[in-house]
């Protein structure tokens, strides 16, 4: 896969939280990318991760919103299963066509669905 290219800056390290802040972030109006991670404490369960983008947002006039724009990935599964990097390869591969297609941009503001 391809490195990354969005520029990030550590901010806090919480043992199973990161948080990075992006260019152009500020106590006012956050840009943000928070890291998540959760490992099952017995035999069986499911491995997690979240990778979060937040925004803050304003509306037509400039005004600060309260809410701000997330987009969220979650990856999840089951520690038994090694992973399978085939398995997980295979389902990344799928989720970063969705997502860098027309028809997901299509869907951010019209809650449209994704057309196959």
């Amino acid at each position: 896969m391809a490195a990354m290219s969005t520029a990030m800056t550590e901010f806090q390290d919480n043992g199973n939280s990161r948080t990075w802040v992006l260019n152009a972030h500020t106590a006012v109006k956050p840009r943000l990318v928070i890291q998540k991670r959760s490992v099952p404490t017995g035999p069986t369960g499911n491995l997690q991760n979240s990778i979060a983008v937040i925004y803050a947002t304003e509306d037509s006039a400039g005004a600060l919103l309260n809410s701000k724009v997330a987009l969220e990935v979650s990856i999840r599964y089951p520690k038994e299963m090694g992973p399978s990097e085939t398995d997980l390869t295979d389902a990344a591969v799928v989720l970063k066509d969705i997502v860098a297609s027309d028809e997901f941009a299509a869907t951010l503001a019209s809650q449209k669905w994704l057309k196959a």
